[in-house]
């Protein structure tokens, strides 16, 4: 049994020929340019224990938060230490969590917790709210030596919801990118 075999000839010649005079054509020296900035060193995160920080809410009556809305707002202070860079170096700060699904860009208080009816709102201390999942986050200046990184963080009550009294936790997880 033969098998019968088709030769375009003329349509792999003119391909051939069409990549050779695209890539010639196309050909430019240097017409691709690279920048950076490389620092010769970060900042070293300042660990207490196995946290970065750690917020405490004091008690707060649930009618007094079902009326005001929010809590009173907490600092929270990254702390970072011996930073070394060019003048005028940042971090770009961004938080990443669970969402709470009734408050777009709060902290969800953790799934174990019995008070219910709330979620954490994280902002800079000129009151720029800074969400949960948005890879935007914050910026600081840093200078050489030891900084901090200053936020604060406030309970925020679910609009049009009761607030279930009782005990909670949430966690997120902090992200430095020098910049």
């Amino acid at each position: 049994m033969k098998t019968a075999r088709t030769y375009l000839p003329g349509y792999a010649l003119l391909a051939s020929l069409l990549l050779t005079a695209s890539t010639g054509a196309l050909a430019v020296d240097n017409n691709l340019h690279f920048y950076g900035n490389l620092l010769s060193k970060s900042c070293t995160l300042v660990v207490d224990g196995t946290n970065l920080a750690e917020i405490h809410f004091p008690t707060v009556s649930n009618r007094d938060l079902m009326v005001a809305g929010q809590s009173a707002h907490l600092p929270v202070v990254f702390k970072l230490k011996d930073c070394k860079g060019p003048a005028g170096y940042n971090v770009k700060v961004t938080l990443s969590g669970t969402e709470d699904s009734g408050q777009p860009g709060f902290l969800a208080v953790d799934d174990t917790s019995t008070a219910q009816g709330v979620g954490i709102g994280m902002e800079t201390l000129d009151g720029a709210r800074v969400d949960i999942n948005n890879t935007t986050g914050a910026t600081f200046a840093l200078i050489n030596g030891n900084n901090d990184i200053n936020f604060r963080a406030w309970i925020q009550a679910k609009s049009g919801r009761d607030v279930t009294i009782g005990e909670f936790t949430a966690s997120l997880t902090a992200t430095f990118e020098y910049i």
